[in-house]
């Protein structure tokens, strides 16, 4: 099947959500958009946009995604129900893209919400290739702030000052027994290339460290794929 994508307005969402009785997860489509029917769909087009709704709000594993680059800031959620996959996408201008496709798409899809790093400051640029982001640093150091006490000035200094933008993805689903299970990949934008953020296991369930590593665009469905394949193999109830 090749993927089916459909551009609407906030109002249009909100009335098919509402037509459909299905609730999404917050941020995607305001709270307060009015539902308003602006167009006219066949009972094929209805059939067709409830499957769609369906696996958007009842999947059997989810992946919120938020992406925050210069000019740019993207939310999305994809869906992943049986063979289908569907997600729902923010986008300029108060409208939405929703869109249906074949659950072994995910990866291609995922890379959808990824943008090409490209950009960054000309002024370093002007000075040459920076050295690519390489090692492991304590998580606060990384949300250091101007006015906190001074911390780490090596790695996570060069971090803080060539980032300029990020990409997360929360994956979500439920073991057998109905508790949630979540995992999380976090990249940041430093100049022109991305940078990846690996948890480094601490031997309880806190996350202090993380290793830093250089990554392709292309590598994005690769970091979501453990997490998403340990939510599929658990076979939990679909999350709501």
């Amino acid at each position: 099947m090749t993927a089916r994508r459909l551009v609407l307005t906030q109002g249009e969402m909100a009335a098919l959500v509402e037509f459909a009785e299905v609730t999404l997860p917050p941020g995607l489509v305001p709270q307060d958009a009015v539902p308003k029917a602006e167009r006219q769909w066949s009972p094929e087009e209805e059939q067709a946009l409830a499957v769609n709704l369906a696996v958007l709000a009842r999947p059997v594993a989810a992946v919120r995604i938020e992406t925050a680059v210069p000019s740019r800031v993207l939310r999305g959620l994809f869906s992943v129900a049986g063979s289908l996959g569907a997600s729902l996408f923010t986008l300029a201008g108060e409208t939405v893209e929703l869109s249906l496709f074949n659950a072994a798409d995910l990866g291609g899809e995922l890379l959808r919400a990824v943008p090409e790093p490209g950009g960054g400051d000309p002024v370093r640029a002007g000075l040459g290739p920076e050295r690519p982001l390489r090692g492991t640093v304590d998580l606060a150091d990384l949300e250091w702030q101007p006015w906190m006490p001074p911390r780490d000035r090596g790695l996570a200094e060069r971090a803080r000052a060539q980032t300029r933008g990020s990409v997360s993805a929360l994956i979500t689903g439920r073991n057998a027994d109905g508790s949630v299970l979540a995992g999380q990949v976090a990249w940041l934008l430093t100049g022109s290339r991305w940078t990846g953020l690996r948890p480094v296991p601490a031997g309880n369930e806190r996350v202090d460290r993380v290793r830093l590593e250089p990554v392709d665009r292309a590598d994005f469905p690769s970091w979501v794929a453990p997490h998403l394949t340990a939510v599929l193999e658990a076979g939990g109830r679909p999350v709501r």
